[in-house]
């Protein structure tokens, strides 16, 4: 009879961590560039790349800092060393921890390098 009770709390328990750990994925939109390239030539495409910048909230009341788009973007560009983003989709993430949520901005893209515009002294 114990042995039996002992199962269905730990199942009880198990249900209730699988709902409280949970997360859900929301698309943000897709843009041609993170930056304008009009007047802009292109000299490499340091290929593809994801940024990432999150934050958490408690209770969903209180958050310390927030999922900011523009971090996210900075992450992506500097883990290539290039100069923008090309192809852009970004997305939100979210999980969900008891009491705690940490929501996290996710950018991925084509890392793009331009050709350098300041005049030559000859």
């Amino acid at each position: 009879m114990m042995h039996t009770k002992l199962r269905i709390y730990i199942f009880a328990l198990s249900i209730a961590l699988l709902i409280s750990l949970s997360s859900c994925i929301t698309p943000r939109g897709m843009t041609s560039s993170s930056t304008p390239l009009q007047g802009k030539k292109i000299a490499e495409n340091l290929g593809k790349a994801k940024g990432c910048y999150g934050s958490i909230s408690i209770l969903s009341l209180y958050s310390i800092g927030r999922p900011d788009i523009d971090e996210a973007i900075i992450d992506a560009v500097n883990s290539k060393g290039g100069d923008a983003l090309i192809n852009v989709r970004m997305y939100e993430k979210t999980w969900f921890f008891l009491l705690v949520t940490y929501s996290e901005v996710i950018v991925e893209g084509e890392v793009i390098k331009f050709e350098d515009q300041s005049p030559k002294n000859e």
